[in-house]
């Protein structure tokens, strides 16, 4: 059952042995098998108030509570239930306090704000920062925001002295600021001054206080920090360092203006370079001052002003060049490899993305998260094996490991983990990453002429509810409109829309010679088109869609005029996308093209598969159109594999010309660029 992931499964197998086997271990399972359902979304709302009561009643048969774990657990079946006296008084009960958990403390916090009983908040706030033990930053908004309801002056006080105790602590600092902020800007300003003046030396600074400081005199606030900048960057320790970097970001922040800011940042960056800071870290360190020139790099995709533009189309190469220089000094920071990657990639040029991102180490759960930034459209920008066949692994190790552990769960009682070993079974299994790769595999060997064994895919996973569990957030910089990196992403953002188009075309491919198959099949992809957003579609993949539509149409009905019709098609829409894409800086080039010769492989094989049908076979006409189709179409790919040679001799020499002519750059100058140089050629055609 565990295997499997069916909830309703263990629950089954829970209840039978605890009639049979009348054990508390059973009916501990029971209750953690009914809980799982009452939270699942496998179950109708009526069947979720049916095992939520269930797992209540049965909760009596295990008192006493004896470990933390399932002190937990039922505080979360009482958190079921409708009225919440019960799991109050549970958790303030002094047989629950004794566990001094903080996921009970946490429970205990949400259930008094969730009832609005602001005087049990205030204490259960203050009891928590202070008796337990257990400071986060959490109890300490709720006390804040409580004392504020209240307005008493003895909790006021109280408060008021805690947070003075405690003003050389983050969560107490930051606290103070909050407290402020319910109050008045001026005492906001005042209260966020004296954090940054104690934290102001920690990377963590300008992430708490960015929320607060929209509401200041940005003036004021930039003449502040700057005051807090150490006089000589030169000798800087890592501290200063982090000092001067938090300052920069407020810049960047509040005087999106500042048409020096990209130069500054620069001028800084080369002083830190002989720095302590810089000379006693190792390699491995991550140096704080990198984001000076992420800074410059975003600001310059963002279009802000600077004192000496650069031209709209050596913009790309430009800031690869800034980062390229950080990249060469720092070789782990992350997100300037991961940018570097995704500006590889947006210029089609995969090779070096890939070394970039093969020094990131991504590996395990990471690759679900960040693999998108190499493996977007892979099979379209540049055709390669192993870095995706790697990735798809994870899901095969998820399919195994994670039913291990959550049989360790409950054999081991540790409940309160059941939930979360479930969740993230789950959203593996239904990753959309995972779905997206499952696609791109098979075109991937299509593409390169490998075997597809072990390569089918299901057509059932088009009824998927598809995770999104991908970081679009992790790099630095974001526009008022867009998050700046989706805008140098290639193409659209691939969704579930996506993932469902190229399963059924897949399988309309796969199924094409059966004829109720494929006619549902076709069905359903032709709903999907004129149905569903296809906004995560290019115009190259929704012509290769409906293709293959085409193909299911003349399978139906092989005769000369369908024939013609997907002749006539080919060929104008052919001639239209070979054309897409800057051959010099475009990912559009490699992609367009791809797919074209991606469609003519599917379409050749499938009208070699229909001239084969006894009834095809014996129709002359019929077989001298399909041969005629071929025969073009086929000119055709040999003609763009033509364009793609000239085009990788001749990029080389376009990347040194390019490189050599933004070296004069004013913004270039002031780095240290050194022997850098970038084929930007892609090695794979």
């Amino acid at each position: 059952m565990c295997t499997g992931g069916d909830v309703r499964g263990q629950q089954k197998a829970a209840m039978a042995l605890q009639k049979s086997f009348p054990r508390r271990q059973y009916t501990l399972w029971t209750i953690v098998s009914c809980y799982l359902l009452a939270i699942s979304d496998v179950v109708l709302p009526q069947e979720r108030v049916l095992f939520s009561t269930l797992a209540s009643r049965l909760i009596p048969h295990i008192e006493p509570i004896r470990t933390a774990e399932e002190a937990v657990l039922k505080a979360r079946v009482l958190e079921l239930l409708p009225m919440t006296d019960g799991l109050i008084s549970f958790l303030y009960d002094d047989a629950t306090e004794k566990w001094n958990n903080l996921e009970l403390a946490t429970m205990r916090l949400d259930a008094v704000v969730k009832s609005e009983k602001w005087e049990k908040v205030f204490d259960t706030s203050m009891t928590t920062v202070t008796a337990e033990n257990l400071d986060d930053f959490e109890s300490w908004k709720q006390m804040a925001y409580a004392g504020t309801k209240l307005d008493n002056e003895e909790r006021t006080n109280a408060l008021i002295e805690l947070l003075e105790k405690r003003r050389m602590t983050r969560n107490g600092a930051l606290a103070s600021v909050y407290y402020a902020s319910l109050r008045s800007t001026e005492a906001t300003f005042n209260a966020a001054k004296s954090y940054f003046e104690n934290f102001g030396r920690q990377q963590c600074a300008f992430d708490d206080l960015q929320t607060y400081v929209g509401a200041f005199d940005a003036q004021k606030w930039l003449a502040f920090v700057d005051e807090q900048i150490p006089l000589s960057i030169e000798t800087s320790t890592q501290h200063e360092v982090d000092i001067l970097v938090n300052a920069r970001k407020f810049h960047y922040l509040l005087a999106p203006e500042d048409k020096s800011f990209v130069e500054d940042n620069i001028s800084l960056y080369n002083k830190l370079l002989t720095s302590p800071a810089v000379q006693d870290r190792l390699e491995t360190d991550y140096f704080y001052g990198d984001d000076l020139i992420i800074m410059a790099a975003t600001w310059l995709l963002e279009g802000r002003p600077v004192s000496s533009p650069v031209p709209e189309k050596d913009l790309i190469i430009s800031v690869i060049i800034l980062l390229e220089t950080a990249a060469s000094c720092d070789k782990y920071q992350f997100r300037i490899r991961l940018w570097l990657t995704r500006l590889y990639l947006y210029i089609g040029s995969f090779q070096q993305a890939l070394g970039h991102y093969n020094i990131l180490s991504i590996k395990n759960i990471q690759m679900d998260v960040l693999s998108h930034y190499l493996l977007s459209r892979v099979s379209t920008t540049c055709p390669t094996w192993k870095p995706l066949i790697s990735t798809r692994d994870i899901y095969d190790s998820n399919a195994i490991q994670t039913p291990y552990h959550i049989k360790k769960v409950y054999e081991t009682g540790a409940f309160s983990q059941v939930a979360g070993c479930m969740e993230f079974g789950k959203r593996l299994s239904e990753s959309i990453n995972k779905g997206i790769l499952c696609v791109e595999a098979k075109r991937v060997a299509r593409i390169l002429g490998m075997k597809m064994d072990g390569l089918a895919i299901n057509p059932i996973l088009v009824s998927t509810k598809w995770k999104e569990n991908r970081d679009f957030n992790i790099l630095y910089g974001t526009t008022s409109e867009e998050i700046l990196e989706r805008k140098y992403q290639v193409g659209p953002k691939q969704d579930g829309t996506w993932v469902n188009a190229f399963i059924l075309r897949e399988t309309i491919i796969d199924e094409l010679l059966t004829a109720d198959k494929r006619t549902e099949y076709t069905s359903l992809l032709k709903d999907l088109l004129e149905k569903e957003s296809l906004e995560s579609l290019t115009q190259v993949e929704k012509w290769s869609l409906e293709i293959v539509v085409q193909l299911s149409a003349v399978a139906d009905s092989a005769t000369v005029d369908s024939v013609a019709v997907l002749h006539k098609d080919l060929s104008e829409q052919i001639e239209k996308y070979a054309k897409m894409g800057d051959t010099s800086l475009s990912w559009e080039w490699f992609h367009s093209r791809f797919i074209i010769v991606e469609t003519v492989m599917i379409v050749i094989a499938s009208l070699d598969d229909l001239v084969a049908m006894p009834g095809t076979k014996k129709n002359g006409k019929v077989v001298s159109a399909i041969v005629a189709c071929k025969k073009s179409v086929q000119a055709v790919v040999d003609g763009i594999k033509e364009d793609a040679k000239k085009l990788k001799l001749g990029r080389e020499n376009w990347a040194r010309d390019c490189v050599k002519r933004i070296s004069e750059f004013d913004i270039v100058k002031k780095l240290d660029v050194g022997l850098i140089f970038h084929t930007m050629c892609n090695a794979e055609y």
